[in-house]
């Protein structure tokens, strides 16, 4: 599945090759959105990991954070794209309803098991504070999870199976957090590019519809 908005951005090269003029960074190319992208399709498009040797819930609970991974590494190419920091998603997020995940990360994790161990192994301090707000329902902003788990993960200390947490709660926790920040990088840069759409055809008066159709 392909981004929303991504078919019509390609149209839109057209009519001007620099993505800055739609919005994204003054730096930002044509290759780095198609790289966001790329980056976007792959996590919806993960069906997951095949081990062998493992248990079905061993297999799960690293099918998690590998999504996790993938959906954060797309997040990064979103921030890059759109020259923001993840400080600067708590605004943007507060319309796609964050509350919900957070509340899930509670939830299915009520002794802190997973919370304890990312927050045991993180070194970066800020993370750490941002990771505690979110815990304690102080932050919606979705990112500090994903990224405190992307980075743990990817660093090589998190298991399925760390620090006794369940790889149940692990898949619900994770896919919610994936599902959010697909939906959520899906819709704004499909929101970008519409608004961009509007103004082009508002102000030349150019046929986008027939362009787009090509």
């Amino acid at each position: 599945m392909e981004l929303q908005g991504f078919a019509k951005f390609h149209h839109l090269l057209k009519l001007d090759p620099n993505p800055s003029s739609i919005g994204f960074g003054t730096k930002v190319r044509a290759g780095d959105i198609i790289r966001f992208a790329s980056r976007v399709r792959l996590a919806k498009n993960f069906k997951g990991i095949n081990l062998e040797g493992y248990s079905q819930e061993t297999n799960d609970g690293y099918d998690a954070f590998f999504l996790v991974f993938l959906t954060h590494s797309a997040l990064e190419r979103f921030l890059e794209i759109n020259s923001l920091e993840l400080d600067a998603l708590d605004s943007l997020m507060a319309p796609y309803n964050p509350e919900k995940v957070i509340q899930k990360f509670v939830e299915k994790d009520k002794k802190g098991l997973l919370y304890d161990f990312l927050y045991e192994k993180l070194n970066n301090k800020k993370l750490k504070v941002k990771l505690s707000d979110c815990r304690n329902y102080n932050s919606t902003n979705v990112a500090y999870i994903s990224a405190s788990i992307r980075h743990i993960f990817a660093h090589g200390h998190l298991c399925a199976h760390s620090n006794g947490v369940h790889p149940k709660n692990v898949y619900s926790i994770c896919t919610s957090i994936s599902d959010f920040l697909v939906t959520f990088m899906d819709a704004e840069f499909g929101k970008k590019i519409d608004e961009y759409y509007s103004k082009v055809y508002a102000d030349s008066q150019v046929d986008l519809e027939a362009v787009c159709s090509e």
